[in-house]
């Protein structure tokens, strides 16, 4: 007898919070589950850990691969998968101990092939935000409001003013395995590869729940005390997702839906901007970094005549100073933003 879900967690770097995710898994009201952890080529003591937890408990396997990337890792817990349902976890998140029970009861009673739920934002410990998905409590089986939902997947219409991204996480939801095997559906390996694969997904689905729920628990580090480092080869990631985006919508022949990436091009653009900030490098190399990826063809076959004035008021502001080469008030811009994140949050 097939297990009722397989859970996916890939691993890499994470030994600290390792212990909490798959716990938090094993741990499921649904006893009758399937916790697949791979190893991508971990540095740290992941695959050792991940060979005791398996040999205390039968539910769990384990996969060891060299780094291949998180698209990938996740790839390679679906090929070993065996569950009806399959659902993916990231490895320093963790859920609440009913969420893949009740994924798995609106699965079976509304006979859909996603089930889709809201999360929770954690940070040093304590909830920060509670995010409900903006469709809660609706299931689709239309195959024209399915679709009309899936173009959020690309990014907000010209005429929304909401400036969040529509949910596009895989970890929100379950799918039905042999939707995903009968579709041939894999994750890219890429940045945002959830985009991509819930794009491919939505389009095979015949019935879309959306639920109440937001138990799973999303690790949300505080990004304005962390450091990075940046390189030329991070800047080619943001555009190879790019390019890929506008090679799938190229084949949705919808004029719509290629607005919708140009602005999403630009609010990856505001997060691009917003890892830049937290280099530790000189304000002029910040500003080179900006200038190579604002000047790049495919930004700048993005931003071909899209209707800046059409905005909401800050992406306007922000999106103005970049097509004039104002990097460093995007800088500023984005310094403001992050202030006033914080003190809302307060």
């Amino acid at each position: 007898m097939n297990p009722k879900i397989s859970i996916i967690v890939p691993m890499y770097g994470v030994e600290k919070y390792l212990d909490k995710c798959v716990k938090s898994i094993q741990n499921q009201t649904i006893r009758d589950i399937e916790i697949i952890l791979v190893d991508d080529g971990s540095p740290d003591k992941c695959g050792e850990l991940a060979e005791e937890y398996a040999k205390e408990d039968s539910r769990i396997k384990v996969i060891h691969q060299e780094n291949s990337g998180l698209g990938p890792a996740r790839n390679s817990g679906m090929y070993a998968a065996s569950g009806e349902y399959i659902g993916f976890v990231d490895s320093d998140d963790w859920v609440d101990v009913n969420m893949f029970s009740r994924l798995y009861q609106v699965a079976k009673k509304q006979k859909a092939d996603i089930v889709v739920s809201g999360h929770c934002d954690w940070t040093e410990g304590k909830i920060v935000r509670t995010k409900r998905h903006p469709l809660a409590g609706k299931t689709v089986t239309e195959k024209s409001e399915i679709d009309e939902i899936r173009k959020n997947l690309y990014g907000r219409s010209m005429e929304d003013k909401e400036t969040e991204a529509f949910p596009m996480s895989v970890w929100i939801a379950i799918y039905k395995r042999n939707m995903i095997i009968d579709n041939c559906l894999k994750f890219k390996n890429i940045i945002s590869e959830d985009v991509i694969f819930n794009i491919s997904a939505y389009k095979c689905a015949s019935c879309i729940s959306f639920t109440e729920n937001t138990d799973y628990c999303y690790r949300k580090e505080n990004q304005a005390s962390i450091t990075q480092n940046f390189s030329n080869k991070k800047l080619k990631k943001y555009e190879e997702y790019l390019m890929t985006l506008l090679d799938v919508v190229s084949k949705e022949n919808d004029p719509d839906c290629l607005m919708r990436v140009k602005r999403a091009s630009i609010n990856i653009c505001r997060l691009y901007v917003g890892q830049v900030a937290n280099t530790a490098v000189s304000l002029k190399e910040k500003k080179s970094f900006i200038s190579s990826y604002a000047n790049s063809k495919v930004i700048q076959e993005c931003w071909n005549d899209y209707p800046v004035d059409t905005l909401p008021f800050q992406q306007k502001i922000f999106q103005k100073s970049m097509q004039s080469g104002h990097y460093g008030i995007a800088l500023l811009l984005n310094d403001i933003r992050q202030i006033l994140k914080k003190r809302f949050k307060r």
